[in-house]
């Protein structure tokens, strides 16, 4: 048996060569790595840039009105 230790740029990729090498036969196993410099901030960091600009928020046309019911939920339980 040999054994590979392979690197790639983002968790993006990461998946797609994941399900690529779960697809082939002859891979026994697969095992995933974390990240050196994970921690809080960098992956706050990482969710935050690959959202488009505007995208959690595109539907709220009153923002007064959206967080007065915001309010009004955390009244209720």
């Amino acid at each position: 048996m040999t054994t590979l230790k392979v690197t790639v740029d983002n968790k993006k990729n990461a998946r797609l060569l994941k399900k690529v090498l779960q697809n082939m036969r002859f891979v026994k196993k697969i095992e995933e790595e974390p990240d050196v410099d994970a921690n809080q901030y960098t992956n706050l960091k990482r969710f935050f840039d690959e959202i488009k600009p505007n995208y959690l928020f595109q539907n709220i046309t009153n923002p007064v009105k959206w967080q007065k019911e915001i309010r009004d939920e955390w009244e209720a339980s």
